[in-house]
């Protein structure tokens, strides 16, 4: 059994955070059933360019593993066909801006009065309170607003995002923490409660230690060359022979090793034996460091530095990450068989060793419709009216 086993999630989420969460909960084993309004579904259904048997790969990415029921939701019988839905769930994640859903009636003050049990999960850009709270926020806009493009990036560039949505993925595996917490609180109470998730909170909270050197000693940061380390050296990108090795010497014993295996006496001096010293002679450490390190592949020195325990990994593209023998070795691509799409590969939640085997392709808008209402009750020829009727597709 996975640890979310037995545990029913209604997703009304879109695009990235709010499905990652999702994807998160049902590769820990719970039943996600992602709930769509047939007039305005997931965004990420028609996101390009790359597409699949007429369906978006980036949606497929995002969204195995669950189930799928479209539902008006601006009508009141789809409206009540959602308050059926929560009453027998555990928990509702959505990621819309704060108020949208309590327009539809679908607030979660709304929904503890339907099932005072269930835990409500919101993944917005700033939170529900505070003067930003119905800021639009994206992960491009809040990188940006949290401080981390200035440190990103060349010092004579422009400041730089991340290479991927961090803040969202980030956001989304901590919406799954929060959701997991709240369920071990209702263990205790038998009540649910409601799990504001900002991701504005989660990126501004990663700085630690970078906010406590600000807050209590007015450092001030700027970016640096070959994204190194602002005090730890070596600790940056050094080109190879082939391409790019990120060093990371975290130590001062690891220092030793590594001095020691690239048999350089000039870096072996006593005067680079300690964080403080290599640190005062930064430049020249640099310039040595990179020098030796033109003379041999970067896969070479993995090996070879990999050997003395020295912190240091080849510059992927994302292919070669992919390839890499780790990422087969703990499970993470998983292939997926669907009748639509046909054959893709995606990858699974960040703790694969508590998730399923297999979560099952991504689902077709309403594919479980008939299935998640039979299942509370409805009988077939009210399913049948209610499609009739354009409530539910």
């Amino acid at each position: 059994m996975a640890p979310l086993d037995g545990i029913r999630v209604l997703e009304l989420c879109h695009f990235l955070a709010g499905p990652y969460a999702g994807l998160v909960l049902a590769d820990l084993g719970a039943d996600v059933l992602k709930v769509e309004d047939p007039a305005h579904p997931d965004d990420a259904r028609s996101m390009g360019p790359h597409f699949q048997g007429g369906q978006s790969l980036y949606f497929l990415a995002l969204n195995s593993g669950k189930r799928s029921i479209g539902v008006r939701l601006t009508t009141d019988e789809g409206r009540a066909v959602v308050e059926d839905l929560v009453r027998s769930s555990d928990v509702v994640i959505d990621n819309y801006r704060p108020g949208v859903l309590a327009r539809f009636g679908l607030g979660h003050d709304a929904l503890h009065a339907v099932n005072p049990a269930v835990v409500t999960c919101s993944l917005t850009g700033y939170g529900e309170t505070g003067p930003d709270a119905t800021r639009a926020g994206y992960d491009y806009t809040i990188q940006a607003l949290a401080g981390v493009m200035s440190l990103a990036g060349e010092p004579d560039g422009p400041p730089t995002k991340a290479g991927i949505s961090y803040v969202d993925h980030s956001g989304g595996i901590t919406a799954a923490l929060g959701v997991c917490a709240a369920l071990v609180e209702r263990a205790r109470t038998g009540v649910g409660s409601h799990v504001d998730l900002a991701l504005f909170d989660v990126q501004v909270s990663m700085l630690t230690y970078l906010a406590s050197w600000q807050r209590n000693r007015s450092a001030e940061f700027g970016r640096t060359a070959n994204s190194a380390h602002p005090t730890l050296v070596p600790a940056q990108n050094f080109r190879t022979a082939d391409g790019h090795l990120a060093l990371f010497i975290g130590n001062d014993g690891m220092w030793r090793r590594f001095a020691a295996a690239i048999g350089d006496a000039t870096l072996a001096e006593p005067r680079f034996d300690t964080r403080e010293g290599r640190l005062e002679h930064r430049d020249e450490v640099i310039d040595r460091v990179q020098r030796v390190l033109l003379g041999a592949t970067s896969r070479e020195w993995e090996a070879r530095l990999g050997e003395v325990g020295v912190a240091c990994g080849a510059v992927n593209s994302v292919a070669g990450a992919l390839a890499e023998p780790q990422t087969h070795a703990r499970g993470l691509v998983v292939q997926e068989e669907h009748p639509a799409y046909g054959r893709y590969e995606h990858l699974r939640g960040p703790l694969p060793t508590r998730g399923r085997e297999s979560l099952g392709p991504a689902p077709l808008l309403g594919e479980h419709t008939a299935e998640a209402l039979a299942a509370i009750g409805y009988a077939e020829a009210r399913i049948a009216e209610l499609r009739a009727a354009g409530v539910v597709s």
